[in-house]
């Protein structure tokens, strides 16, 4: 038995298969194919890393099956017999790590791209016109739903011969199958539509078809939504009722939740950080609780080993799923099951890892330079030639990121803060609920500093004496940023406060604060200040605010904005000047005076580059590598940016 999380790490059998523990990999595809949809090294290698780091499963993420009508886009990965070789490669990677392999089955039908599949049309349970594209979606007939069955089968045999041990069918979040399920979607009259039981059948028609095709022993998980979350979609109960079909019939049920097709829902199927970390758990609960016996796999914003284990102790699921939370860090499972919590990554649960892959970049994780890039970083990242003496100026992220990476690859380092505490902009967390996730890895980063070997000396302003009077081979300058502060009359009275001061100053703040500056620091400031009781008002010069912010993350702010009724937007407003401290006068786009009276002013106007640390320090070492935010002309870097800098200027020393 684990001394740390007994239940998590408790192995269990399904029909002679051994699961070392009860913590999965969800799937993700997150390493691109190449151009014909094959699985490349580096893809296999992420998918290696992942099965290292201790997950008893890892699995492969969406993929069509085939390509008729089923691809969601064009970069979809090819389930075909030409790929035989590669999945087999695959496979053995991920056994060569410990887990089992899967792979999630998942056509989009209706959702499904016609460039992505030789320019047919989609198929979905009725025939229809999209409103985004006017892309006509074909209904499909019986031997439509006989083809697609016999896709499934083909696929799951396919991973099968591969040396795959299961596959994963996706029938929730709006693809194809859960088209059938949902009657949001499902409108059918004949005998596929109507009542729950009809519109399973053709669900129910795909897992029988893998069952025949693959033998009892080939193990088959199905992911459902617990509830779709809107509107005329499948309800809570009607989710209970759907899992009492599946059950028997299948080896796995995932319990997720809410639509992936729809950008409302979406934040609850990846929950974003305006959202409590476990939201979708008790969809889980209550389908256990209904009497279903086969183990129920839960999903959501699961991150802490600490609630893993609750959630498995308190009866509430049979195994955790994380997908976000591996691509933070793969080691997870391994570091947890040796009691060395501290060290885990934690996921900021900003979704950059997905909203890359919509906009086809790269995949990327804001807190793991190495995902992805698992089989180059392992070529780019090796013992220095020769240990250098190394000083890192600033304790931000950069500064942090830099430091830890700079002393674990065996440098001699010193990092110096001005300050009497380690964090930079991001000390501001230690009093936001809302940014849990960030104070966490604010914390991570000091702790990995901290036990690093890197000698910390803090109230400890660096000059150029100072760095040559240390003798320092290498100098990485991560001085951060200051806060702008355009010429508005009135915004030097003492009275006006920056944001992240506000956060240690909330008694101080009257009832009605205007919040000068509507990006993402102004809005989550606002957010934090109106939850805390305060009226609040944003204002803004442009005519939306936080362009910045990728679109889950924005969508999951705004519906936090939209249930905080204290909470005020006022944009295409430029400030003009303050008055007395608290009278803020702006001028619309007509240039009419516009008055917000609020008892407090802050602002958020942006950051500017520390040039000051910059200019005095660049010539002081043989080696000076600036990092982040102190660059002249350089945008203010998001905290991925500036921690992706550390780290690189790191391994090149």
């Amino acid at each position: 038995m684990n001394q740390f999380y007994p239940h998590l790490f408790e192995s269990f059998s399904v029909k002679g298969l051994t699961f070392r523990n009860r913590l999965f990999s969800a799937p993700n595809m997150m390493c691109y194919m190449d151009v014909n949809g094959s699985p490349t090294p580096d893809m296999i290698a992420y998918y290696a890393e992942n099965a290292r780091g201790g997950a008893a499963v890892g699995t492969i993420g969406a993929t069509p099956g085939d390509r008729a009508h089923a691809a969601a886009n064009p970069r979809s990965f090819s389930l075909t017999y030409a790929n035989l070789p590669l999945l087999a490669e695959m496979a053995m990677a991920i056994h060569e790590g410990g887990a089992l392999a899967s792979l999630e089955l998942n056509p989009a039908g209706q959702s499904a791209e016609p460039a992505a599949n030789g320019g047919r049309e989609p198929i979905g349970p009725v025939s229809f016109i999209r409103d985004w594209d006017g892309v006509q979606v074909r209904a499909m007939t019986e031997e439509d739903m006989e083809q697609v069955a016999e896709h499934f089968a083909d696929g799951a045999a396919l991973l099968k011969q591969a040396g795959f041990d299961m596959c994963l069918v996706h029938g929730g979040h709006g693809w194809l199958l859960d088209q059938f399920i949902s009657p949001l979607y499902n409108t059918r009259t004949d005998e596929y539509g109507g009542s729950l039981e009809n519109r399973a059948k053709f669900p129910l028609m795909v897992i029988d078809r893998i069952r025949q095709r693959c033998g009892d022993k080939f193990l088959i998980e199905y992911r459902m939504s617990g509830s779709e979350e809107i509107e005329g979609g499948l309800s809570k109960a009607e989710g209970i009722e759907f899992a009492k079909l599946l059950d028997g019939k299948v080896d796995f049920i995932h319990v997720s939740a809410a639509l992936d097709t729809e950008e409302a829902q979406a934040v609850h199927t990846h929950p974003t950080m305006f959202l409590p970390h476990g939201v979708n758990v008790h969809y889980a609960a209550d389908i256990k609780a209904a009497g279903v016996q086969t183990p129920v796999v839960t999903i959501g914003a699961i991150s802490d080993p600490e609630m893993a284990e609750e959630i498995l102790a308190s009866g509430k699921a049979d195994v955790v799923a994380m997908a976000r939370a591996l691509i933070a860090d793969p080691h997870l499972p391994e570091k947890a099951a040796l009691g060395r919590t501290k060290e885990i990554t934690p996921c900021l649960r900003c979704l950059d890892c997905l909203t890359g892959m919509h906009t086809g970049q790269h995949f990327q994780c804001s807190v793991n330079p190495s995902a992805g890039r698992e089989l180059r970083y392992r070529n780019f990242v090796q013992p220095p030639v020769k240990r250098k003496k190394v000083l890192v100026v600033g304790g931000g992220p950069a500064g942090l990121k830099a430091a830890a990476t700079a002393a674990e690859r065996g440098h001699d380092v010193t990092l110096c803060e001005r300050s009497d505490k380690l964090g930079g902009f991001l000390k501001f967390t230690d009093y936001d609920d809302l940014k849990i996730d960030l104070f966490r890895l604010k914390e991570h980063l000091i702790y990995m500093c901290e036990h690093s070997g890197a000698k910390i000396l803090l109230n400890t302003e660096v000059t150029p004496e100072y760095v040559k009077d240390g003798g320092y081979d290498a100098l990485i300058l991560a001085a951060g940023s200051l806060a702008a502060k355009p010429p508005i009359p009135g915004l030097d009275d003492p009275r006006v406060q920056h944001a992240t001061v506000a956060y240690t100053q909330l008694d101080k703040l009257g009832h009605h604060v205007a919040v000068l500056g509507g990006g993402l620091i102004g809005c989550e400031t606002a957010l934090f200040l109106a939850k805390a009781g305060h009226d609040v008002t944003i204002v803004e010069m442009l005519e939306e605010i936080a362009p910045e912010a990728n679109w889950m993350h924005k969508e999951g702010m705004m519906q936090a904005f939209a249930e905080t009724p204290q909470l005020h937007v006022r944009t295409g407003l430029k400030v003009t000047g303050i008055e007395d401290g608290r009278t803020v006068h702006a001028a619309d786009a007509q240039g009419q005076e516009q008055i917000i009276q609020a008892d407090s002013v802050i602002y958020a106007l942006g950051l500017r580059s520390n040039m000051a640390a910059y200019e005095s320090l660049l010539y002081t070492a043989p080696e000076v590598i600036p990092v982040g935010d102190c660059l002249r002309g350089v945008k203010a870097k998001k905290t991925r940016e500036a921690m992706l800098e550390g780290y690189w200027a790191a391994v090149r020393l």
